[in-house]
């Protein structure tokens, strides 16, 4: 495969760690994976044992697109296999574990048990199953020559689910959240990560008028400039409100630039994408204690800290946590970021070399909390004696990581070349309606 020219540049050193942090985000995916099932743990809980028990079907997604990475890099000779056996356990076809859907539209539970697929009292999702199904569509596309039944299977999964339920009003973009009873509900006004939903949705039944009308009035790459916007110093970043200063956690803004086909190759969108890169790292230095490689507002666990899970985001970031599967995140638009997550390691989170012969429960701590590297981390706590030890690594938070840094080796290519296009879609059904 060919490399980037901002990777070949990159001095020895660097590029070491590159690789190193690279393969590594792709390994704390696969310690989350259940063997039996192919279902994927929510977390690595960095201080018990993994997989853990309850099952992401988010993180199920993230795992398929991770087993991509993984046979296209070479590390995994069974990442083909894997595809194949997660896709069966997602599906129901592993004996013993049925994933739990909602009986009338087929969406899935956001948490099932990992051994059963039991639901664990969690929401019927829409985000949830579409980020799963992405995953799906995506490892069809990666491993259609070698293994055509990952393409099928996938198909059929998204043709299963009744997408007409997440459209709440689609001449203003609002997508359900949740689905109760075979219904939508909770609904959520655009500009999010619904994004995925809509474009789902549309390659799912691209038949469906109001389907096609919920992307075409909000979504389609015509509409962008009209989302929702906030400004950051004079800087135009998209957001879900027209309250002055209602920003988003950085994530919504990652997830449909790597995981929409017409996101990914839209220069319009890549131009707003520049613009909230450079709204997280301009707002970070405003505090006047943080370095400039110090900067990320992403979502994430704070266990051991001060809570459990939070979204930070401009102007909300409790603690001032950093997140530095954002940066990875952003360096397709952005890729001096390498350079910050380089020094995060040197000068602070050296996670495959550290060690503290005066204090070896600290060595310890540090080494498990750290095992794959780079995450999410308090500026303040980063120093003995108040160093913070995050106890898990959420697996949708941290797939902003993997992403990045394929992107920023391999190109965007990766993604555009194993993503469908929704407007193609829609074109097609409209001629055919026509």
């Amino acid at each position: 495969m060919r490399t980037t020219q901002y990777y070949r540049r990159l001095p020895k050193d660097v590029r070491a760690f590159v690789d190193r942090q690279f393969r590594d985000a792709y390994e704390l995916i696969d310690a989350c994976r259940n063997p039996r099932t192919g279902l994927y743990g929510d977390a690595y809980m960095t201080r018990g044992v993994n997989p853990e028990s309850r099952c992401s079907i988010a993180a199920t997604g993230v795992g398929l697109i991770a087993l991509c990475v993984a046979d296209a890099e070479g590390w995994d000779e069974r990442a083909m296999e894997k595809a194949i056996a997660t896709l069966r356990g997602a599906t129901g076809r592993v004996e013993g574990c049925r994933p739990a859907r909602d009986a009338a539209t087929g969406f899935f539970a956001h948490f099932v048990d990992i051994d059963t697929g039991d639901n664990l009292g969690s929401e019927i999702s829409t985000i949830d199953t579409s980020l799963l199904v992405a995953g799906a569509l995506f490892a069809g596309r990666h491993f259609r020559d070698r293994a055509p039944m990952i393409a099928e299977t996938a198909e059929a999964l998204l043709r299963s689910i009744d997408w007409r339920v997440v459209v709440a009003d689609k001449n203003a973009g609002v997508i359900h959240m949740i689905v109760k009873n075979g219904r939508g509900a909770a609904p959520l006004p655009a500009y999010n990560e619904y994004v995925l939903v809509s474009y789902l949705a549309l390659l799912g039944r691209p038949d469906e008028p109001d389907i096609r009308e919920l992307w075409a009035n909000t979504f389609a790459e015509p509409r962008i400039p009209e989302l929702p916007q906030a400004l950051y110093r004079n800087i135009p970043v998209l957001t879900d409100s027209t309250l002055e200063g209602a920003f988003l956690s950085s994530f919504v803004h990652q997830f449909p630039f790597y995981l929409v086909g017409d996101y990914a190759k839209s220069p319009m969108y890549r131009a707003f994408y520049e613009n909230a890169c450079m709204a997280d790292r301009l707002k970070w230095k405003e505090l006047s204690d943080v370095p400039s490689y110090v900067w990320g507002y992403g979502a994430g666990a704070n266990d051991g800290l001060y809570a459990t899970y939070h979204a930070d985001k401009i102007n909300d970031s409790p603690g001032e946590i950093a997140s530095a599967y954002i940066v990875a995140g952003f360096l397709p638009v952005y890729p001096a970021g390498i350079y910050d997550l380089y020094a995060l390691y040197r000068l602070h989170i050296p996670y495959d070399r550290y060690a503290n012969p005066e204090d070896p429960m600290d060595e310890a701590r540090f080494r498990a909390a750290y095992k794959y590297g780079l995450h999410r981390y308090s500026w303040r706590h980063l120093e003995q004696p108040n160093r913070w030890y995050p106890e898990k690594v959420t697996v949708i938070d941290w797939s902003s990581m993997l992403y990045g840094l394929a992107a920023f080796k391999r190109g965007m290519a990766f993604f555009t070349e194993r993503l469908p296009v929704a407007s193609a879609a829609a074109a097609e059904a409209g001629d055919q309606a026509g």
